[in-house]
Order: structure tokens, then sequence, then C-alpha cells
């Protein structure tokens, strides 16, 4: 009769890519004032990942099986 595994099969770990320079990543000269107003708008009208939906009362009904 064999024993069955304690734990559950654990997958490969993952190779990670190389480590960069951070001096190689960024650029050095000023931005333009195009790119300035670019990245303003992303900021601005981008996607609010972290923005939770807006609170709303419980309907009738909601309200009426939560109190069973």
């Amino acid at each position: 009769m064999s024993v069955p595994p304690q734990f559950p099969p654990q997958c490969p770990p993952v190779q990670r890519e190389q480590l960069l320079d951070p001096y190689t990543t960024i650029d050095l000269a000023p931005a333009t004032p195009a790119h300035r107003q670019r990245v303003i708008e992303w900021l601005l009208y981008g996607a609010n990942v972290g923005d939770p939906a807006a609170y709303r009362l419980p309907s009738y009904d909601q309200a009426k099986l939560s109190a069973l």
C-alpha cells in the first residue's frame, strides 16, 4: 500500500531576467513639452485600477435577505 504525498507537487522555479543597471534604463535628456503633456494625460485619464466602485445602499431585497 502506497502512502499519498503529503504536499502537492511544486512548480519549477522561475528564471529571472538578467539584472539591469538603472542608468541604462532612463533617459537623462530633459523631457520635451509634448512628452510632459503625454505623461500628464496618462496620469490624469488612465485607468484607475485601485479606485473602488462607489458605495450604494443595498436594495430592499438584499436588506431583506440579510435580515434573515
